[in-house]
């Protein structure tokens, strides 16, 4: 019965320690699951802060050429005129001969887009549901964007993995709105000021930055389960402390225990009258010894006589016992 006892309290202690020990595992999960989605949305936002930069950097200089009306430039075998761009004096000659063409913000955007591919691997693409130029049409995904645009301050974006991390990108689309100076090249095509004229596409390889993003993750990762080890062997410890502490703890509750059965067998001094054989309570009153001591233990008391009394007390009964034997 003891040992079941006990058993059962060291079985509660060792399920409290297990509850304590799946607490802990939830919540290193959940701040380690926090802790990187965190850090996937940080870099989602660092990404897309580079991509409205270079977004927001290409409208300026685009409005910049159409505030002048175009930009004249020499023409060479990379920069030819252009044949979509329907306007007097699209091409001229100084007076030294020197042949220019004018060049419009789409065609400007067009030349950023091939040096910026070249040397930076960004991906600029200026497109349109109605674009002039057939090669300005929109991909199915850019497509998709021009339709859920409505109002200033819509964009798009998002990571794209065509076949596998090498290929990964960030991209991100925001809509061009027909300002004035725009009317001299898109009136024609029925636009009017604030109408959603087109969109540029900004395409960032992401390898890097992917790569980056998985270093991280993996670091996160292991400094939450280092803490979690660490945490599930002082667990681990601490049921283990308090296990011997808690058999530590029976056993001298089993010596006080016993030490109380003892004390029950009256050991030590017990005042007792020399001649009556009565003995002295607590209270000061004065007891047979049976009584005395069937009070303070678990003794009962069987009575008999014993041969020297009976000798004393009933001589007579004494002499026919001993003739008898």
């Amino acid at each position: 019965m003891k040992n079941d006892k006990m058993e059962k309290r060291h079985s509660l202690l060792l399920r409290a320690f297990v509850f304590i020990g799946i607490f802990w595992t939830i919540v290193i999960v959940t701040l380690a699951t926090w802790t990187i989605g965190r850090k996937r949305t940080e870099t989602t936002e660092i990404t897309l802060a580079q991509a409205r930069s270079f977004f927001k950097q290409l409208v300026t200089t685009r409005y910049w050429n159409s505030l002048h009306g175009g930009v004249y430039v020499p023409s060479t075998e990379q920069t030819q005129p252009n044949p979509f761009l329907d306007v007097p004096h699209r091409d001229v000659i100084t007076e030294g001969g020197l042949s220019l063409t004018l060049i419009n913000p789409a065609y400007m955007t067009r030349q950023i887009a091939e040096i910026a591919s070249n040397r930076d691997q960004v991906q600029f693409h200026i497109t349109s549901l109605m674009p002039i130029r057939p090669a300005n049409g929109p991909k199915k995904w850019e497509s998709g964007a021009l339709g859920d645009f409505s109002i200033k301050g819509d964009e798009y974006y998002e990571w794209w993995s065509p076949g596998g991390r090498d290929k990964a990108c960030f991209r991100y689309m925001a809509p061009l709105w027909t300002e004035r100076p725009c009317l001299k090249c898109h009136s024609i095509q029925g636009y009017s000021e604030g109408d959603l004229r087109g969109g540029i596409s900004v395409s960032i390889p992401a390898e890097s930055i992917i790569s980056a993003q998985t270093r991280h993750i993996k670091t996160i990762a292991i400094g939450y389960f280092s803490i979690w080890i660490l945490g599930l062997s002082g667990i681990f410890l601490s049921f283990r402390l308090s296990t011997k502490e808690y058999r530590e703890r029976s056993r001298l509750i089993d010596e006080l225990q016993q030490a109380l059965g003892e004390v029950k067998t009256l050991k030590g001094l017990i005042p007792i009258c020399s001649s009556c054989k009565n003995v002295r309570n607590d209270e000061g009153y004065w007891d047979q010894i049976e009584k005395y001591i069937r009070d303070r233990s678990d003794a009962d008391f069987s009575h008999c006589i014993c041969p020297d009394c009976m000798k004393k007390l009933y001589p007579e009964y004494a002499k026919e016992l001993e003739s008898s034997e």
